[in-house]
């Protein structure tokens, strides 16, 4: 029985012991997981010119669809003024421009080349831009309304048709489970994507980081401090609307994986049925440094404090979520 007794004694210490060490673990090193691991599948992805047709559906401003537009246009720039945005003298004297719009989508060209069979590398061409003020559907739409609205665009296969809906709209499973999705009629078909503006929904969740995060608690300047003694702020939208901004980081996340993912059998990780594409890999990223809850060090706008980490068409900015890089599979951050 002594003996036992020491037995149990020494296990108790040894549990202790192993607990207490995790725990100061947890308090003091910020857990930084593995690279992910992006896998080809072998199945088609979208190359060439991928025309993108996008319906606005609900009461979208000028503005909106204005920000909207220069995005698109500036993923795949031709003639001077795309020449432009990339040049750059690195022996010239003063800080280096911010990337572009264009460097950033360069990441999925280089997934549709890597994917071999002579694919040519996805330039998107903004092919059409339709107004819907949504009195015909109303103001609640299921995914199988969304789809409809899709195909009313008449995009061929190898295409893109973008559903945008407003703030006014809602949407069968936004925000509880979805700020946007992409997905395909059939094999080889048309691609659809559907990203909503949460500004009057969810915006913690959809529109974040131009909106408190949903799950923290900020004071009256927007700051939270962080256990390790930093205080954070959630960013100023460069275009001046959370809504919209935020739709332009749900739209690049989901057209790359729709370019690189368009039929559940190009590029992903982990289950086809639940698949983690390209620009939802890393989540969260934004600039170097993020960790949950912070978007890492972005560029920061002197007049407006706005943040942004590529620049593109118009002179207009943007932030753009990190891809996984295809050599590395790291979080390749536009810096």
């Amino acid at each position: 029985m002594e003996a036992k007794a020491h037995f149990l004694a020494a296990l108790v210490v040894v549990a202790v012991v192993v607990m207490g060490w995790s725990a100061r673990t947890c308090e003091s090193v910020l857990y930084q997981p593995p690279p992910p691991a992006v896998e080809y599948h072998g199945g088609a992805v979208l190359e060439g010119a991928v025309p993108v047709s996008v319906l606005f559906y609900g009461a979208f401003q000028p503005h909106h669809r204005a920000v909207v537009a220069d995005f698109l246009l500036s993923l795949s720039p031709r003639g001077r003024d795309g020449q432009r945005q990339q040049q750059h003298s690195f022996g010239a004297p003063g800080p280096a421009p911010p990337p572009t719009v264009a460097r950033w989508w360069g990441t999925v060209e280089r997934y549709v080349r890597k994917a071999g069979r002579g694919w040519e590398a996805a330039r998107v061409v903004l092919a059409s831009q339709v107004d819907d003020d949504g009195c015909s559907l109303g103001k609640r739409l299921s995914r199988a309304q969304v789809e409809l609205l899709a195909a009313r665009l008449g995009v061929a296969p190898g295409g893109v048709a973008v559903v945008l809906t407003a703030a006014d709209v809602a949407v069968e499973g936004f925000c509880s489970s979805a700020c946007g999705v992409h997905g395909s009629s059939a094999p080889g078909g048309a691609v659809h994507v559907w990203v909503g503006d949460a500004s009057a929904q969810c915006p913690g969740r959809c529109a974040w980081p131009f909106h408190a995060a949903d799950g923290y608690a900020y004071d009256a300047a927007g700051r939270r401090a962080h256990d390790h003694g930093r205080a954070e702020a959630f960013l100023r939208a460069p275009n001046g609307d959370a809504g919209v901004d935020g739709v332009v980081i749900n739209l690049a996340a989901l057209l790359a994986g729709a370019v690189t993912n368009p039929y559940g059998r190009g590029y992903f990780q982990g289950d086809a049925a639940a698949p983690v594409e390209v620009g939802g890999a890393c989540p969260g990223v934004y600039g170097r440094g993020a960790y949950p809850g912070y978007p890492g060090a972005v560029r920061v706008d002197a007049a407006t404090g706005a943040g942004y980490n590529v620049v593109g068409r118009n002179g207009r900015r943007y932030l753009v979520p990190a891809l996984v890089d295809p050599d590395n599979y790291s979080c390749l951050i536009m810096t």
